[in-house]
């Protein structure tokens, strides 16, 4: 039997001859004080979670964590999620305690990040390594999955399913959305390949990159680190004061072959509708080994053709589904301002920082750390 709310009780409890279901009256005050005291009770509710690290937010966390010497970072923007982690670990564990470090490293890196370490070398000296940046705090974005790339460690490949088994750099819980790496490119030091597909499992989660049969996984290894780049983002690109043109957003995805030495007055695009139909210059996969700039053209008769100047002799060889941008000349200096320029989110380095500051406050007396801080070696 289906448990009576508020209303139905008040009215169970009226005499009859008032007709509680029927007179209006009766039925509006009623509903009026049920209303009113459901609203009480929820916000009583509320007010109970709010004494609990566990279940408290925002304000309410703050205060709670400030009750206990705790305060929540103000140099980035630091989760309710990771600030109820940090709060138990600065105020209850242990200080100079290896794994209260770890804990602390964990919360602003992730969870067993192979990037981070941590060595008792004696009873008075440890030695930690770290990243340069927070990667974790940037998953905490909205849209996070629209990074141009992602960095981690392979887990496991299985060359005859053509799968790979990855753990993503900022904690071992963090998966990919599936299919957000639908046709990107995965790569380890100088191989890459293109990803048919992505997928998560459960229980446990894990993130699952899916290749084409002809791809060959014998050549990763488990434990190596991998980058992997979305397909469809243009990423943010360095000003090349050296070159005579300036790369705009314009663009269109080509659809067909071009071999080398030959000429074309047409080109077959996949996808044409980004370039503006009028005489202009393109570039063809930037970025890559075999771009090939200031290639001029007519128009665009439509969305699938572009009309080449068949004087243009291709140096490269191009293939369907590369990128064709609109360039301009003569180069396009950015305002000093910034504003010419893409918006794009790297890793926190002040989270760092913070967490440096936190670890030598939390260490005892005499206890020298040695830091080792891993930059880059790739830029995304």
């Amino acid at each position: 039997m289906a448990a009576l709310t508020k209303l139905q009780k008040m009215q169970k409890n009226v005499p009859s001859i008032f007709k509680p279901t029927i007179n209006k009256n009766i039925r509006g005050i009623q509903t009026a004080l049920a209303s009113a005291d459901d609203r009480i009770v929820e916000q009583i509710r509320n007010a109970k979670e709010q004494l609990f690290v566990s279940l408290a937010q925002l304000q309410y966390l703050d205060s709670l964590g400030s009750n206990v010497g705790v305060f929540r970072p103000t140099v980035f923007n630091l989760s309710d999620t990771l600030y109820k982690q940090l709060i138990p670990a600065l105020s209850y564990h242990p200080k100079q305690v290896i794994t209260t470090i770890k804990t602390v490293l964990g919360i602003f890196f992730g969870e067993n990040n192979s990037r981070v370490s941590v060595h008792e070398i004696r009873p008075n000296q440890i030695e930690i390594t770290i990243p340069s940046s927070v990667p974790s705090l940037r998953r905490e974005l909205a849209g996070s999955h629209h990074f141009h790339c992602y960095s981690g460690d392979i887990v496991s490949i299985d060359d005859v399913l053509k799968q790979i088994v990855i753990t993503l750099d900022g904690g071992g819980s963090k998966v990919l959305d599936e299919g957000e790496v639908d046709g990107g490119l995965f790569g380890s030091s100088n191989k890459a390949d293109i990803i048919l597909s992505n997928f998560t499992t459960v229980a446990p989660a894990k993130t699952v990159i899916q290749f084409s049969d002809e791809v060959d996984l014998s050549k990763y290894s488990a434990g190596e680190r991998f980058n992997l780049a979305l397909k469809n983002y243009a990423g943010s690109f360095i000003p090349d004061t050296r070159k005579p043109y300036t790369v705009t957003k314009q663009r269109g995805v080509l659809g067909q072959t071009i071999e080398a030495g030959k000429v074309y007055s047409t080109l077959i695009m996949e996808e044409a509708s980004g370039i503006p139909d009028g005489a202009g210059l393109l570039i063809f996969n930037f970025g890559k080994p075999n771009r090939e700039a200031l290639v001029k053209y007519f128009g665009r008769p439509n969305n699938k053709t572009l009309s080449i100047d068949p004087a243009h002799v291709f140096e490269s060889e191009h293939v369907a589904g590369e990128m064709v941008n609109v360039i301009v000349t003569p180069y396009q200096k950015p305002d000093k301002s910034g504003e010419d320029l893409s918006v794009y989110i790297v890793g926190v380095r002040a989270a760092r920082y913070l967490a440096q500051d936190i670890i030598e406050s939390i260490k005892a007396a005499g206890v020298v750390i040695n830091w080792t801080v891993i930059e880059p070696k790739i830029s995304c």
